[in-house]
């Protein structure tokens, strides 16, 4: 795929179903993420692959969690919580693990991790594989953290949803880009 294009009509694809990507396609979203920008070279990232009887613990995970945070969940949302891993075959976990560096300041190193994680995926979408990135309170809880093994200095940027499309992708919105730019004299 040429990489205007992929650029210019990439997706998120909200539906998912298996197979989930092979582990060759793996290798080359994780060869991609390591082309990002990252001053001093740090990669500063890790990635988490939860796939599998994975999928099943992380929702009873999410589940609890979501007892913690609302201890009077009905069953259609502690329901709803069991399932959110299981709406893809695979899910990428993208955590920044930043070091300290006397040149590369935190907020460089989670920029890196963001911008591997946005290579990921555009290297699924050149690949065929559909991919959605959500995050939302599941990447803060202290619970999910714990389970997926987290450590405090680090953080969860996003999890990354992959899988075949099973349904079409949305057409790309047509943006005037000239509201995005300004120029300085």
């Amino acid at each position: 795929m040429e990489l205007i294009h992929g650029l210019l009509n990439r997706v998120s694809i909200q539906r998912l179903e298996a197979p989930g990507p092979t582990p060759e396609q793996i290798e080359v979203m994780l060869q991609a993420a390591l082309r990002a920008p990252d001053h001093a070279n740090l990669k500063p990232w890790r990635s988490i692959m939860v796939t599998g009887e994975g999928l099943t613990r992380l929702g009873e995970v999410m589940q609890q969690a979501q007892l913690e945070r609302n201890p009077d969940s009905d069953e259609l949302v502690l329901d709803r919580c069991r399932k959110m891993p299981s709406r893809a075959p695979s899910l990428l976990v993208l955590v920044a693990s930043p070091a300290d560096h006397p040149k590369v300041p935190l907020a460089e190193q989670i920029q890196a991790t963001a911008a591997a994680g946005y290579a990921m995926v555009l290297a699924a979408f050149a690949q065929g594989v559909g991919a959605v990135w959500r995050t939302g309170w599941v990447v803060e809880h202290p619970l999910i953290r714990q389970a997926l093994e987290v450590e405090a200095q680090e953080q969860i940027i996003g999890m990354i949803y992959l899988g075949t499309p099973s349904v079409a992708p949305k057409p790309v919105p047509k943006i005037d880009s000239t509201n995005f730019i300004t120029d300085w004299h």
